[in-house]
Parts: structure tokens; C-alpha cells; sequence
């Protein structure tokens, strides 16, 4: 969702740490951990979406940067998601993809989490639909068509409506 459209429904994103909604892009927060590999380079993992840091929280939805480097001597990265957003951030997403240093599918997931409108709100949704037979994708799982996220709306609509 670009960041007008997220503002205007007063929707959001969840954030991958506590699961609460964040209403706004600026309250949210792109973090990953880089991690030495076999050769003495580094291995990007775990992309996620929180809740931006504060300064009266030490790290509240973010990573635990002292815990991680005892784990497996990991550093915390991250940027705002407003860097995510809009087409600037889909370049962006574009070039971690190109460069090929995160996890494929969790940078994916990124893209349609923060670029596909009604994606985030309708991603498990479309799990309980599918497997309950109500719907099968055009594409594949996980790759929704905007007619698709907005039918699965109407059909929750309707569930929770005779209910």
C-alpha cells in the first residue's frame, strides 16, 4: 500500500514482533541480521517488518542487538519503511533482490507486504480460503491479482456478517 492510500483507510501493516497493527509508515521499521558466513563475509537473514524504535524503549520490537551478536555474533540493520514505500522503495526492494545478499523469499514477501494494496490484510486470510476450497489463485499461492484481495474482502464480509 503506498503510504497515502495506508493513511487515508487508516489500515496498516503487523508488525512481526508483537502482531499489533502500525498505523502509520513512519511508526514502522525494516530490520534484518547480517551474520559472518563461512568465507568472512556477511549473510543477510530474518527481514521484518516492526515497530519503529524509540528512545524510551531499548529495543521494543526490534531485535535484541546484544542477544543476537551472542547467538551467532549477528549485527541488527534496518531502515525506515518509509524507504520501503512507493516506487523509490520498490526500486529499493528491487535492489536487494539484484543483489542477491537477503533471503529471496522474505524480500518478496517484503515487496507484497509494503507494494500490493489490501495484501497485508488479506495474506492469511487467503490460507483459511484456499484451504477451506472457497478460492484457488490465478497465479500461485501467495501472488494475489488486486480482483482476487478485493473479492476474498467481500467473501470475509459476508462470513462475518452471518456469523
Amino acid at each position: 500500500m503506498s503510504r497515502d492510500e495506508n493513511q487515508q483507510t487508516g489500515l496498516g501493516w503487523r508488525c512481526s514482533s508483537c502482531g499489533k497493527l502500525i498505523h502509520k509508515v513512519e511508526d514502522g521499521w525494516v530490520e534484518w541480521l547480517a551474520c559472518p558466513d563461512e568465507i568472512g563475509g556477511a549473510k543477510l537473514k530474518g527481514v521484518r517488518l516492526v515497530h519503529h524504535p524509540t528512545a524510551q524503549e531499548a529495543h521494543g520490537c526490534q531485535y535484541d542487538s546484544r542477544l543476537e551478536f551472542r547467538k551467532d555474533r549477528s549485527i541488527v540493520e534496518g531502515l525506515p519503511l518509509e524507504r520501503f514505500v512507493g516506487v523509490d522503495g520498490l526500486v529499493l526492494i528491487l535492489s536487494f533482490l539484484a543483489a542477491d545478499e537477503m533471503p529471496r523469499d522474505e524480500v518478496l514477501e517484503l515487496a507484497k507486504r509494503v507494494q500490493v494494496p489490501g495484501y497485508e490484510l488479506t495474506h492469511e486470510l487467503f490460507h483459511a480460503a484456499i484451504a477451506g476450497g472457497v478460492f484457488t489463485p490465478s497465479i500461485a499461492n501467495g501472488y494475489y491479482l488486486q480482483s482476487e484481495i478485493w473479492s476474498l474482502f467481500q467473501w470475509a464480509s459476508e462470513q462475518a456478517k452471518s456469523a
